[in-house]
């Protein structure tokens, strides 16, 4: 006793104590045990099981890993389905998707192989197989690789659609991201064909002013309006309309039928000079109006647009080219004098 007593007091001098420490308390009676309380297996795997089949992966993988390992500290043994569904979960949770998607595949093979007596399993199983399918098509869409994400979007909804109706909002939700990748492709058509089909899902499954189904009516209107666009009037070639222009004022010339033919042509004019055709077509086209003020009396103008038109055609076609020379007799004609009028 007298050496434990130096022992404590060295050992508190070393620790830096004031003071060496009491002598300890005598021991008191042990408490009896505490009863262990043995956690249930089916209860903890319904609970993993409820929480997996919400989606609640982050709260279903702690549970069934606390399962599997009461089960080896048991050597207990579940069914190779559900012990493969079990992991895939949990892998799932940890972002292994790879593996999960391995593990949920295998699940299912192995439901059917036992003749498909737990119908709730692969209900779940198809379930998260699903999602983790829709999370791979998503990041392929985010990088850009718009074929790879519209292959996992596919293979996501055939199985959604499987589990109809109790997931008719997640089969109008993969709808409409297969919607928007075709969209990216440029593929409009094939991405209004997706809207249209979950549109009526969408509004059966939600209100009617949710703001999913107004952005799906919005893009449906869109689509249609691409497919459709309202027809726009071409504008017309200005160089043809003053051909066609020239073309009837002369046809009205050669009639002698000046009073209509000289709006024509002066709209003629005026496009021929804003420069959409060659410079000889004004030239023409001035000579046909300078013809038409003469039939009518107007020798002034006459006279300036043949001069005009003379002034342009001499060097496009030359002196004895027929237009050139019927627009110079023209103008000879309007520089004579006009005849006094007899008494």
């Amino acid at each position: 006793m007298l050496r434990t007593a130096l022992r404590l007091g060295l050992l508190c001098a070393l620790a830096g104590c004031a003071t060496a420490p009491a002598a300890p308390p005598p021991r008191e009676a042990s408490a009896p045990p505490r009863a262990v309380v043995r956690e249930d297996l089916g209860t903890l795997e319904t609970e993993a099981d409820d929480h997996a089949a919400i989606g609640r992966r982050d709260l279903a993988a702690p549970v069934y890993a606390r399962v599997i390992e009461l089960r080896a500290a048991r050597d207990e043994r579940a069914s190779g389905s559900r012990a493969l569904a079990e992991l895939a979960v949990i892998e799932h949770d940890r972002g292994h998707l790879d593996e999960a998607e391995r593990f949920y595949r295998r699940a299912l093979a192995e439901e059917f192989a036992e003749g498909g007596r737990d119908p709730g399993l692969r209900k779940r199983t198809l379930a998260n197989l699903a999602w983790l399918l829709g999370e791979r098509a998503a990041w392929q869409a985010e990088i850009g690789r718009k074929a790879e994400a519209i292959v996992f979007y596919q293979d996501a909804l055939e199985i959604w659609e499987t589990l109809q109706p109790g997931s008719d909002e997640l089969v109008a939700e993969t709808l409409a991201n297969l919607a928007v990748a075709h969209r990216a492709r440029g593929e409009q058509e094939k991405a209004h064909e997706l809207l249209e089909r979950a549109l009526p899902i969408y509004e059966k499954t939600r209100p009617a002013d949710d703001a999913t189904v107004e952005r799906v009516r919005s893009l449906m209107a869109d689509y249609a309006l691409r497919a459709n666009p309202p027809h726009k009037r071409e504008t017309p070639d200005p160089a043809e309309v003053a051909r066609g222009l020239d073309r009837e004022g002369a046809g009205l010339l050669d009639r002698r039928d000046y009073a209509r033919a000289r709006p024509l042509l002066e709209r003629a004019v005026s496009i021929h000079e804003q420069g959409v055709t060659a410079p000889v077509e004004l030239g023409a086209s001035l000579s046909y109006l300078g013809r038409t003020y003469a039939g009518l009396g107007e020798r002034d103008a006459a006279r300036a647009a043949l001069e005009r038109s003379l002034a342009l055609l001499v060097p496009a076609l030359g002196k004895l080219d027929p237009l050139t020379l019927a627009t110079r007799a023209s103008l000879e004609n309007v520089r004579e004098p006009v005849p006094a009028s007899v008494p």
